[in-house]
């Protein structure tokens, strides 16, 4: 067993763990029903932890893990709304200001 993530939010171990299994990847939650007993104050071996039973998948574990994790790349410019003029950024598909869905 291979240990592949570890955090005190367990909503975030429980979710990386069920798109690890998604791809066939069977995944165990440590310390996760000790979590609710420290209310937010986690000792370090009470952190929720995540383990991936077959060490031949970690390299596909990891990926998955850091797909989940990394930043958002977003593709393209930013755009200027055709109603207001209001600058706004390639992620967003509408104006922050008027609502105008981007052209």
């Amino acid at each position: 067993m291979k240990l592949i993530y570890s955090s005190p939010d367990l909503a975030a171990v429980t979710h990386l763990k069920d798109l690890i299994e998604a791809a066939g990847i069977v995944g165990l939650v440590k310390n996760g029903a000790v979590a609710p007993i420290y209310g937010g104050a986690l000792l370090n071996e009470a952190t929720p932890e995540l383990w991936i039973e077959d060490d031949s998948r970690l390299t596909e574990a990891q990926q998955i893990k850091q797909d989940y994790l990394g930043p958002q790349s977003v593709q393209g410019n930013a755009w200027i709304c055709p109603k207001c003029g209001e600058k706004s950024e390639p992620q967003f598909t509408s104006c922050w200001k008027c609502e105008t869905a981007k052209p």
